[in-house]
This record gives structure tokens, C-alpha cells and sequence, in this order.
């Protein structure tokens, strides 16, 4: 129970972010549910959450990992498994900074673009294939992808946190982060670029010159192969940069009446 009542709040991690001290208010706030059926004298209560007031700042989707661990080390605390008092917040210093890279790179970084560009290419599929009355569908496809991902996290690193308390941070350290973000990378750039042959399809391209070229190739298949090369013999460009890439060279085109 005390669990789910956890978990809910650290939705509210950010509610009261302050720039002195950032999401410490928000941590006390997840807290205080656990320091009420810790201690019922209430001046013991009041000392344990005046250890929790300083300085905290993590990516929110990874927070509960900490919190899961803070939880645990304040039960052992609270019955006398630990004596060392300051450890709730060693493990906040130590954790918040290896935990946020890692949220922020995947989530902010690399989910978030994929599944943008996953509705970009809804978008135009709709405008190619289907009625425009679809359209809808691609932002409701955003929110669902984007928000299952991220709360069953939040969820699951919650209770795994809870069982495994410091065999946690080993499980973080193994997590091959990195080359989950590399595939979703390449997917969400195959993603784009058929975006973009699809989008020159649909609107077409008018060439500027007429030339021999034009009548054996079709201008969107050589953008198309043009983008997909370069991106291949480079092959260090992220998919958020092709997104931006691909909006300005769409407003260049627009702006020369192509």
C-alpha cells in the first residue's frame, strides 16, 4: 500500500522546484508518507525530514530509484539496522547525477524525438494514404508510446529499487543504455527519412531545371537517397538533427516555390 501511495506522489517530485535547492521540497513531499508511519513522536519525525531539505536534482523518471533506496535506508535507520544517519543522503549525492545522465539521454534524448518521429511519419501517411479526418490519430499515438514507456519505468524501477535497495546500483551500472538508445537512433532515423520520401510524394517537387537527370530519376527519390547516404556515411547524426535538418530544408523549399 505504502508503495502505491509513493508512487503517486513522485509525480509531484517537481510541483515545488526551487532554484536554491531544486526538488528537494518535492523528495519531502514523497517522504513524508513513509517518516509519518516511521516515527509517531512527532519531533523524531521533524528531524528525519529536516535531513531531507537540502539540495536534490534528478531526472524525474529515474528518481524513484532513489527514492526507493532512501526508503529503505530510512526503515533500517528507524530501527536501528543503521546507524549512520547521513547515508539516506550520501546515496541522493552519489545516485542523482549517474541516474539523471541516464534518464535524460534516453527519455528526453532518444525516446521522446523516436516517437515524434514516429507521429511525423503517421502524419504524412495520413495525408498519402488516408482521409485527413485521421490526423488525429498520430498525436494520440504520441502520448500512448511515449507515456507506456515511461510509467511502467517509473513503476517497475520502484518496486525492483525496493527489493534489490543497494544491488540496485550495480543493476544501473549494467544496463546497456547506450546501445538501446544506438538502435532506436537508427530506427527513428529510417523513420524520418521515409518521412521525408513520403512527404515529397505527397506534395511532389517541382524541379527548378529541367534537365536530363529529371527525367530519369524523380526528384524526391534522389532527396530521398541523398538524406539516407549521407546520414549512413556520417553515421553520427542523431535523428533529432535530421528532424531539424529536414524543417529547414522544408522551409527553403517553400520559400524558393518548390
Amino acid at each position: 500500500m505504502i508503495k502505491n501511495i509513493i508512487f503517486l506522489r513522485t509525480f509531484f517530485l517537481q510541483a515545488l522546484w526551487n532554484f536554491e535547492r531544486l526538488q528537494n521540497i518535492g523528495m519531502l513531499y514523497i517522504l513524508y508518507p513513509v517518516f509519518k508511519k516511521l516515527y509517531a513522536d512527532k519531533e523524531e519525525r521533524k528531524q528525519a525530514l529536516l535531513r531531507h531539505i537540502g539540495f536534490f536534482n534528478t531526472n524525474p523518471y529515474m528518481a524513484n530509484i532513489i527514492i526507493a533506496m532512501v526508503v529503505n535506508c530510512e526503515n533500517n535507520i528507524a530501527s536501528g539496522k543503521e546507524q549512520n544517519i547521513k547515508k539516506p543522503d550520501m546515496i541522493k549525492s552519489v545516485m542523482a547525477g549517474p541516474v539523471a545522465a541516464i534518464g535524460d539521454s534516453f527519455f528526453w534524448g532518444t525516446w521522446r524525438p523516436f516517437v515524434s518521429f514516429v507521429a511525423i511519419l503517421l502524419i504524412i501517411l495520413s495525408m498519402n494514404m488516408f482521409s485527413i479526418n485521421f490526423l488525429w490519430v498520430a498525436p494520440v499515438i504520441f502520448i500512448v508510446l511515449y507515456n507506456v514507456v515511461h510509467l511502467a519505468f517509473r513503476y517497475w524501477s520502484l518496486v525492483i529499487s525496493f527489493r534489490l535497495d543497494d544491488k540496485m546500483i550495480k543493476l544501473v551500472s549494467k544496463l546497456e543504455i547506450k546501445f538501446i538508445e544506438d538502435i532506436f537512433k537508427i530506427i527513428g532515423l529510417i523513420i524520418i527519412t521515409f518521412a521525408l520520401f513520403f512527404y515529397f510524394k505527397t506534395f511532389g517537387l517541382v524541379p527548378i531545371i529541367d534537365s536530363e537527370l529529371n527525367k530519369l530519376v524523380y526528384p524526391e527519390v534522389l532527396i530521398f537517397g541523398v538524406i539516407f547516404l549521407i546520414s549512413f556515411l556520417l553515421g553520427k547524426i542523431r535523428p533529432v538533427i535530421m528532424f531539424y535538418f529536414a524543417l529547414i530544408f522544408s522551409f527553403i523549399l517553400g520559400y524558393l516555390g518548390i
